[in-house]
């Protein structure tokens, strides 16, 4: 609750008050139909705050109350900028009666209208489940409590705060007077949705999950399992540790503890929920039975990773050179391998994360495709990224002698960037690599095999399993 001083005002109880019907054609901050200032605002609620008991009813003014949400997880405000202003009511002594002093620094009450649209949006704008937040509150939530301005019902902020997942206020004095500006600038702390980063099958067939819930209280994640759209299953529910109020799950779960499996493949779906009505959902396809083709499978980084020569780039600043880039693997059944790379390649649409059979013993599948454009600059060239995905573009500035990374490029969705040359030569002395995302982690530098000539392993990193599954398994 808010802290103010005291000003005597005169109130009758017995003064008889009319319902007022408030209605809202839009969300509008400042709310309410009684201007900043507006004294003798009869204020019927739970008062404890103040010292009072039970449900009581005070004199109180409006008073103005400016109001941002901070969010702790992926540090974006709302408002981007500034802060809304909203509305803390400050009760006043009955005249008389009780001492002036009375509510000195206890007497603010931070309020919302008990009104749909506006709930709603204040917890959109926290970060909540605005669907949710207003059926907690509409069911008599324990958080929330209501009150009654001129018998126009309110509800406290604070608890549409929780409700979304916040909370934790930064309560600080203003300089306003409450009418002209704020008595108080508070910060409510918000946190982001869940999320699963992770949910793949392992080689060994098990799934491979990682999910994130955030709260500022009562942080906890649950995961809910649906096999074939039918049979559901609770997987985990945690709540400990926290860290950055966050909780984690993260583990390998075998399928013999998902319901509904049938032989072969099986659509899985994974929810997660945490205590506030938000959730995340992530689907994959997975195998299950006997796993078809060789195994284990070696995996190969190609020979050939996608390379551009400057002389193939025109002269002028109109961009002409470009095209599309594929990240892909091709699994060769007869020889029980499988090579990673990026290429160039036009012919897949928007065939992504399918398996397709290429021959008998050949099957590729496509998990990311990039569109670029490149040209000359004043000092040296441009490249811009005209993918669909918002996967980044990377590309590498090589010294083609001795094949030495100069400097690493990343361009996202829709932007350019100049790739600036140590000298403007133009005759193969520089060229542009767009290195795969296994490359670029640096997961083939670490590998101690080599097949061919060219880095292997056995072991693949998280963010091919599930691909490497779906090959490997291919039937047509």
């Amino acid at each position: 609750m808010m802290k103010m001083g005291i000003k005597v005002l005169s109130f009758t109880l017995a003064l008889s008050i009319g319902i007022t019907t408030m209605v809202y054609a839009a969300v509008t901050y400042p709310y309410g139909e009684s201007p900043y200032g507006t004294k003798n605002i009869h204020l019927k609620g739970d008062l404890s705050y103040s010292g009072l008991s039970g449900i009581q009813t005070r004199p109180s003014t409006v008073h103005r109350h400016d109001l941002r949400a901070q969010n702790v997880i992926t540090g974006v405000s709302t408002p981007p900028s500034g802060y809304l202003q909203t509305v803390q009511f400050d009760i006043q002594p009955l005249p008389g009666v009780e001492p002036q002093d009375k509510f000195k620094d206890k007497s603010g009450y931070h309020l919302v209208p008990f009104e749909e649209e506006i709930i709603n949006d204040l917890a959109t704008k926290a970060n909540g489940n605005a669907k949710w937040v207003w059926e907690q509150i509409n069911t008599d939530h324990p958080i929330v409590k209501k009150y009654l301005a001129n018998n126009v019902p309110y509800v406290n902020i604070g608890a549409i705060f929780y409700l979304s997942g916040g909370g934790a206020p930064d309560m600080r004095r203003a300089e306003g007077d409450g009418i002209t500006g704020p008595l108080f600038r508070t910060t409510y702390l918000t946190t982001a949705w869940p999320s699963i980063p992770i949910l793949e099958q392992n080689s060994n067939g098990s799934l491979h999950i990682k999910a994130l819930a955030h709260s500022i209280f009562d942080t906890a994640i649950t995961g809910v399992v649906t096999v074939n759209g039918t049979a559901t299953k609770q997987l985990f529910s945690k709540n400990t540790p926290v860290s950055n109020y966050t909780v984690t799950y993260e583990g390998n779960v075998p399928l013999s503890e998902l319901p509904g499996l049938k032989q072969g493949q099986n659509q899985v779906t994974l929810t997660v929920s945490d205590k506030f009505g938000r959730t995340a959902s992530k689907s994959i396809v997975i195998q299950n039975g006997v796993t078809q083709g060789c195994q284990p499978v070696l995996v190969k980084m190609r020979d050939a990773t996608q390379r551009i020569y400057f002389p193939d780039v025109s002269d002028g600043s109109t961009i002409k050179y470009g095209g599309p880039l594929v990240w892909g693997l091709q699994y060769n059944s007869a020889v029980c391998s499988i090579l990673e790379s990026v290429n160039k390649n036009n012919g897949i649409g928007d065939k992504l994360n399918q398996p397709i059979r290429v021959s008998d013993i050949h099957t590729s599948i496509f998990l990311n495709r990039w569109e670029f454009k490149i040209g000359k600059s004043k000092n040296g060239v441009i490249l811009e990224n005209h993918s669909k995905d918002t996967k980044p573009l990377v590309a590498y500035l090589l010294e083609t002698k001795g094949e030495k990374v100069l400097k690493r490029y990343v361009v996202n969705k829709g932007k350019s960037v100049e790739i600036v040359l140590p000298a403007k030569k133009y005759k193969g002395e520089y060229s542009i690599q767009f290195p795969s995302p296994l490359v670029d982690s640096g997961f083939w530098a670490k590998a101690t095999a080599t097949s061919d000539g060219m880095p292997a392993s056995y072991t693949y990193p998280d963010q091919v399993k599930g691909a490497i599954q779906a090959i490997v398994n291919f039937k047509k």
